[in-house]
Order: C-alpha cells, then sequence, then structure tokens
C-alpha cells in the first residue's frame, strides 16, 4: 500500500478512478480529501496519455 505525506492510501492506475487521493472522495467525517496527484510517485500510472503528448511533441519532420 502506498500513503501519501497525509495517510491517504494511493491506488495509482485506472486514470485515477479507484485512487482515494484524486480529489473526488471524502474522508470518515464527510470531508473532500484533498488531491494527492501531484505528491504521487506513480502520476503517470494514471494519465498515461501525458506520456504519448509529450512523445509527440518531441517528433521532428
Amino acid at each position: 500500500m502506498i500513503l501519501d505525506v497525509t495517510g491517504i492510501p494511493l491506488t495509482p492506475g485506472n486514470n485515477g478512478d479507484d485512487c482515494l487521493g484524486n480529489g473526488e472522495h471524502t474522508d470518515n467525517n464527510g470531508l473532500p480529501i484533498e488531491c494527492c496527484c501531484d505528491e504521487c510517485d506513480y502520476y503517470l500510472e494514471c494519465f498515461p496519455t501525458l506520456i504519448k503528448e509529450e512523445h509527440t511533441m518531441d517528433i521532428v519532420d
């Protein structure tokens, strides 16, 4: 299990849909959980299109 600095479990992948740190979930008190994506070492597992976009910009004719 991967925990961010606040103790929120991060489950990278599946476009971030299942991850508690994606900013779309609430804690046990009903308060919104802050988005932790920028703190996650596996950020690109949730956003694979960013890798493709980065590489396509480097192509020169």
